[in-house]
């Protein structure tokens, strides 16, 4: 039956009723109508605005603290007054947060702005006072889902700052960042440039919905570009994402699904520092799926001394990632950071990238207050100037040490030094996984390992057993100096399990010092 104009009219109302300046536009939402603003915006020269034109000072000065103290009212969150299955709140700009953004609800035919209101926050305790701009904007959003039960909205996505997001599955908190775009990440004596989303468009969900739409639009003064962000929370959160970028500059290393997180000190490494507790890290390490199949995990490490960047190519891949493999709360011994569950975040490419790299990028770090790690693939092929380049992936926050799908995997990388043994470094890795859990102590297993720089090398045959009263199989080994060499470029490592002929693990990669 045909609905009568005025039962139309109250229905578009009864969608957009917060805030009520708002305004209401027909308007169909979709990734071709941000694809166009995100070509229009190639067109034309990207606009540099200065921190004190965005904000007042009042706001461009406020502390960490003060910062914190400004809270979205919970009572105000989004469609949760609908009894919707998500819920949207927003961030106030300030602090580190000066680049306002539009943000905007789209359902149907119809779209609106998100007009700032300060009736939305309470500022108690963060010295704001006076009036503030009525068209001030806001700094980014997150969602909300019913996530860990069924009573209770917990947070699942967050977008805030240049082009960061975040998003949690079921019993995760907050570790790793994700990216829409690392422009020059990494590379010695090239500033890095950070693109922003400048503009989001939420779309309202469905009674019943699983999953949430989010589209925004990228730009910085290389490239400009549209997002589109399908959101299924669950016990991992699944993000599709899809993109089309318009690069008005030529960028000589551009890196796609790029991931941001932070390690500071593990099993893996030595420790200057003087902490109670055993291990520091958002991620333990990077793990690879090669289009051959082969599954690679390389731990991750600090070298308080110096930053370090590897480039490792394949000729296609089917997966990579930042994992949190360690899930045991006494190897963190911090009840507070929960650093056992930060999630790990998976991608799968959607179709065949093509040749290129993962990008890794391990930054000196002292302490545990900043992301120190970014790991992104560069195509071997550069986007062409003005015209659309595609990509998709999916995303998987992800609680699952081997999504590569590996038989066994490394769980623990350990390596040292001793006095007694100059010119040598000891390394012993440790196995799991299907196809070594089950074999009894008499099984004969080798491991391959093969050591690449200048004046080092392997140190006899590698030793492979079982460990006693676990279902985890141990390798150790040594690498040397050799010969009259000079082995202070360390050496790339690479291990992996061998039952008779057949490889049954993935291989353990990594830059090891002597």
């Amino acid at each position: 039956m045909m609905k009568s104009i005025s039962a139309v009219l109250l229905s578009v109302v009864a969608l957009f009723t917060w805030p009520a300046t708002a305004e209401v536009e027909k308007k169909r939402i979709n990734l071709e109508v941000i694809e166009s603003l995100a070509a229009e915006a190639a067109k034309r020269p990207f606009e540099v605005v200065k921190d004190d034109h965005l904000l007042p000072e009042a706001l461009r000065g406020l502390s960490y603290d003060q910062y914190r103290n400004i809270r979205f009212r919970p009572d105000r969150e989004l469609w949760r007054d609908q009894k919707l299955p998500f819920g949207m709140a927003l961030y106030h700009v300030g602090y580190l947060y000066k680049q306002p953004v539009e943000i905007y609800e789209f359902s149907g035919d119809y779209t609106q702005d998100i007009r700032f209101s300060r009736d939305l926050f309470d500022y108690t305790g963060s010295g704001l006072d006076g009036p503030l701009p009525a068209k001030l904007g806001y700094a980014g959003l997150r969602l909300t889902y019913p996530v860990n039960r069924p009573d209770y909205y917990d947070e699942v996505g967050v977008f805030l700052g240049s082009s960061y997001y975040r998003m949690l599955g079921k019993g995760q908190v907050y570790g790793l960042s994700a990216r829409g775009l690392a422009l020059n990440a990494g590379i010695d004596g090239v500033a890095e440039e950070f693109p922003i989303f400048t503009h989001f468009w939420v779309g309202k969900p469905q009674p019943g919905a699983t999953s949430v739409t989010v589209f925004s639009l990228l730009n910085s003064p290389s490239v400009a570009g549209a997002y589109q962000f399908v959101i299924q929370p669950g016990d991992q959160t699944v993000a599709s994402v899809q993109a089309t970028l318009f690069f008005r500059k030529k960028v000589d290393h551009v890196g796609f699904a790029p991931l941001t997180s932070m390690f500071w000190f593990g099993e893996n490494t030595t420790r200057p520092f003087d902490d109670h507790r055993q291990e520091v890290h958002d991620s333990d390490g990077l793990a690879i799926k090669t289009a051959s199949g082969e599954c690679v995990w390389r731990p991750l490490r600090n070298d308080p001394s110096r930053n370090r960047t590897y480039c490792l190519s394949f000729d296609s891949i089917k997966g990579f990632g930042l994992l949190q493999r360690d899930r045991n709360l006494r190897s963190y011994e911090d009840l507070e950071a929960g650093y056992h569950q930060r999630p790990g975040l998976w991608i799968e490419p959607e179709g065949d990238w093509g040749p290129g790299s993962i990008r890794l990028v391990e930054l000196a770090t002292s302490n545990e207050l900043a992301d120190n790690v970014v790991a992104a693939w560069e195509p071997a092929k550069l986007p062409e100037l003005g015209k659309p380049f595609r990509i998709a992936y999916k995303q998987r926050w992800t609680n699952d040490p081997n999504p590569a799908g590996a038989s066994s995997w490394v769980v623990a990388t350990r390596s040292g030094t001793h006095d007694w043994a100059k010119g040598a470094r000891f390394v012993v890795l440790e196995f799991s996984g299907p196809a070594v859990a089950n074999l009894g102590p008499e099984e004969k297993l080798s491991a391959e390992v093969t050591v690449a720089g200048k004046g080092m090398s392997l140190s006899g045959p590698a030793r492979v057993q079982r460990y006693p009263g676990s279902n985890t199989w141990r390798v150790a080994f040594e690498i040397q100096k050799e010969g009259e060499g000079d082995p202070s470029g360390g050496a790339e490592v690479r291990c992996s399990l061998r039952r008779g002929a057949d490889y049954i693990s993935e291989t353990w990669t990594g830059w090891l010092p002597l």
